[in-house]
């Protein structure tokens, strides 16, 4: 952002504008690597947020939700995350209503429960949103709640992948899952050349966030690497996994 416009945002946001607020702390905590905030700068996001959240802003809310859940900069703390989540999510906001999935999926200080977490993922992309129908993708591909189905997974990755554009920080998750199914032929008939352009997509997806400081995108990137190197395996040798294009080729680690 220009620092010109940084400095107007600044001069509003400590005067109390909340338009101004919520740009300089999403901007802050969105668009920059929120792991290398200083403790001023961190503690300038916190208040803004804690400041709209407690006049009803419900976006604020649901990104308060995921300072707790994350645990950047403050102490992980999954029931504050979750306080925060419910907050948000009786305002429909569908970044909360997608954590409570995840809360009530991975069992985050609460017993797992996949039927709960199914519900959020559906009526997340019921309304439309990406991270509800590529959940919902996983747990068909895993069979939690309901009957494992990889066409259905294959199906609702698909879906979710035509819902956002390749900028999103979710789109790496998805691109992985689609390549994943097509390494494997799972609910899709197998194709290892389409498989290597997916799981390259990602591999660059998860160096960015990375790059901006995203907690959980190594967990990702593991996983394509792994495939990869099935793929390469698969594909039978060096010279075809090259040809293909499509090295592993990382532009944000050159020296």
């Amino acid at each position: 952002m220009n620092d010109n416009k940084l400095d107007l945002l600044h001069f509003l946001a400590r005067n109390g504008d909340q338009n101004a607020m919520l740009e300089l702390a999403d901007y802050y905590y969105f668009k920059t690597n929120k792991q290398d905030l200083s403790p001023e700068v961190f503690a300038l996001v916190k208040d803004c947020y804690c400041r709209l959240a407690e006049q009803g802003n419900s976006h604020a809310m649901a990104t308060l939700g995921c300072l707790y859940y994350e645990g950047v900069n403050l102490p992980q703390d999954f029931k504050q995350a979750k306080r925060w989540f419910e907050k948000a999510a009786a305002q429909n906001n569908l970044l909360a209503i997608n954590y409570l999935g995840y809360c009530h999926y991975y069992g985050r200080d609460i017993p797992i429960d996949y039927e709960t977490a199914y519900s959020y993922f559906a009526r997340a992309a019921q309304m439309g949103h990406h991270n509800g129908m590529y959940k919902l993708g996983d747990m068909h591909y895993n069979g939690h709640f309901v009957a494992k189905d990889p066409a259905i997974a294959f199906f609702w990755f698909n879906e979710a992948e035509q819902a956002i554009d390749e900028s999103s920080p979710e789109y790496p998750n998805i691109a992985y899952r689609i390549g994943h199914c097509l390494l494997l032929g799972q609910g899709v008939s197998q194709d290892l050349l389409l498989a290597l352009s997916w799981l390259h997509k990602a591999e660059l997806g998860c160096y960015q966030l990375t790059h901006n400081g995203d907690a959980y995108a190594g967990l990702t990137l593991i996983r394509v690497h792994e495939d990869l190197e099935l793929l390469r395996h698969q594909l039978g040798d060096e010279d075809s996994y090259h040809h293909a294009d499509l090295g592993r080729h990382n532009p944000l680690n050159t020296p």
